[in-house]
């Protein structure tokens, strides 16, 4: 009954909804290929070549393991394996304690030199105490892993190179970002400076090196902004000695200040001295967020009670008075939305159950627990409905859009919230934002997925579609979303994977992009997958370029539909 029916709705969706948009502008060329933007919003997958990412370099015999950080060992040493059994760690699970116990007393055994890598220790723990790996809980693996670790050492950082990336896309877009804050730095007769915050990992120490590294060789300052959740609580409790505790409690992770000493003690003076933070954004020109968890990264720029922190404030400030820069990848780009943010979610849960707000997204083993609620699954879609740090005013932002098939689950939180404008960024893309004026640029490897007005049918969910393309430029409005478009006029083949059918989870949707015929059939694209349908639609408000190879698109039609139960 599901596929007889598709072709009636297909009539009726084009009616209702060409209905809708008859008196909104249609968008119109604009000479708007410079844009002077102050945030830069990357969907993640940087693929940025590293001592430690030598997959992704395209020569690797500059690689030095006696100088450099290369891989992340774990250390058996007694003391380390009491810290993990410490009954204060396993209240209740007295059991899966000693099991544990025997565990590590046999990887000791196991492994009795310092070579041994924690991929090493993982795969002898899934292989041969499966039954012990699935039932420890995901806190209580962190604390045997972090605990595992060795201790990095201060004079053997990770080393990145991106001028070796086998994609050069990704750090292509590290460059445009020093570039845009030396160029604010020139302006004032400055050294140009770029903060890194690496507030998004549970971990918020193992991507400093990196992050530092990847600026500095490209010619500016780079320093780091010791802010995380743990950081954020703290501080509101003057309890700087009791970070250690509160890496545990807000970030399960724990022994960094053993694996890390030196980043710990810098993160401590700054705990001490929080000022010392504003002097900070005060000298620099742009900062960058590191991926991993929007909701980690929150917590680093808000305080307990909800409102902002110093920091946030005084980076706001900087931002839209064009004195800095702002960017991000991944979760650093989600956290920079107004309200809401997104925090969790599958396209197939948000389509079929809706969105939940939670403050924080459930737990990936919460059905285990009962303790999903109000959400249903791990895979629910979750959002925090205070919202981001508010520096994208135009709507919702979402990453790894095309490569996870996330069109559904942002256009069922753009219904949920009654947000009238959303940007899903594709990975290692960027989009270059104008905040004061809306003009903006899209650069990178894939594109731009942007969805307005959004709207119920009898059948399911609807939207305006845009997807923009490397090179092309235009405006937001946060009234009308894109009200002005100027196309690359050199077509962006997408070398990206072609997708298969299930479109709630791959590349298939953007796929059917890549090359379109707008005149000759309205029904661009239509596929069903697990009792969901999906449909691309053109009308005669829908504009294209490049058609023939790497379609972009404007006022587009995308609908999802469920089937009933």
């Amino acid at each position: 009954m599901f596929v007889v029916k598709r072709f009636k709705w297909l009539l009726s969706l084009l009616f209702i909804f060409t209905f809708t948009v008859v008196a909104e502008a249609e968008p119109s060329a604009g000479n708007v290929e410079k844009v002077e933007w102050n945030l830069m919003l990357v969907g993640g997958s940087m693929n940025t070549c590293s001592s430690i990412s030598a997959g992704r370099c395209s020569d690797e015999s500059w690689i030095d393991s006696a100088t450099m950080r290369t891989i992340t060992y774990a250390d058996f040493r007694e003391e380390n394996i009491q810290r993990i059994l410490a009954e204060s760690n396993w209240s209740g699970s007295s059991e899966t304690r000693q099991k544990t116990a025997e565990m590590l007393n046999a990887a000791k055994r196991r492994f009795s030199d310092n070579s041994t890598t924690m991929s090493d220790f993982s795969a002898f723990f899934r292989e041969l105490y499966p039954n012990l790996w699935r039932d420890i809980t995901t806190p209580q693996w962190y604390l045997i892993r972090d605990h595992l670790q060795a201790s990095e050492a201060q004079d053997a950082p990770e080393v990145s190179r991106p001028d070796l990336s086998k994609q050069p896309e990704g750090a292509d877009l590290f460059l445009t970002f020093a570039n845009r804050a030396r160029q604010l730095a020139e302006a004032e007769n400055q050294e140009p400076l770029v903060l890194v915050v690496t507030a998004s990992g549970r971990d918020s120490f193992d991507a400093v090196d990196f992050y530092l590294e990847t600026f500095r060789v490209q010619g500016v300052s780079a320093e780091w902004l010791p802010i995380d959740a743990a950081f954020g609580h703290a501080v509101a409790a003057n309890e700087c000695d009791a970070l250690p505790e509160y890496r545990g409690q807000y970030q399960q992770s724990f022994a960094r200040e053993r694996v890390y000493p030196w980043l710990a003690e810098i993160q401590k003076r700054a705990c001490e001295n929080p000022e010392s933070l504003l002097d900070l954004v005060e000298r620099a020109h742009g900062v960058f967020i590191n991926g991993g968890d929007q909701s980690l990264t929150r917590q680093a720029f808000f305080k307990p009670d909800g409102s902002p922190t110093n920091w946030l404030n005084s980076i706001r400030a900087r931002v839209f008075s064009g004195q800095m820069i702002a960017g991000g990848t991944s979760a650093g780009t989600a956290v920079m939305s107004g309200n809401p943010m997104i925090t969790n979610g599958s396209s197939d849960a948000g389509l079929r159950e809706g969105a939940f707000a939670m403050t924080q997204p459930p737990a990936a083993d919460c059905a285990r627990f009962d303790s999903c609620k109000p959400a249903v699954s791990a895979d629910s879609l979750t959002y925090n409905r205070e919202g981001g740090l508010d520096l994208f005013p135009f709507g919702i932002l979402d990453t790894h859009f095309s490569e996870r098939g996330r069109q559904g689950r942002l256009l069922a939180l753009q219904i949920a919230t009654e947000a009238p404008f959303a940007v899903g960024v594709d990975e290692t893309t960027a989009l270059l934002v104008n905040t004061y004026s809306g003009d903006f640029r899209v650069q990178g490897a894939h594109g731009v997925f942007v969805q307005a007005h959004p709207d119920r049918t009898d059948t399911g969910l609807l939207a305006r579609f845009s997807y923009l393309r490397n090179g092309t430029s235009g405006k937001f409005s946060k009234e009308d979303g894109i009200v002005e478009i100027a196309f690359n006029t050199q077509a962006q083949g997408d070398s990206g994977a072609s997708g298969s059918s299930q479109f709630l989870r791959d590349r298939s949707i953007t796929s059917a992009l890549q090359a379109c015929a707008p005149e000759s059939e309205p029904a661009h694209y239509f596929q069903e997958y697990n009792g969901i349908s999906v449909l691309l639609a053109f009308d005669q408000f829908t504009r294209t370029a490049n058609e023939k190879d790497g379609c972009e698109v404007v006022n587009g039609i995308i609908h999802f539909a469920v089937e009933d139960d």
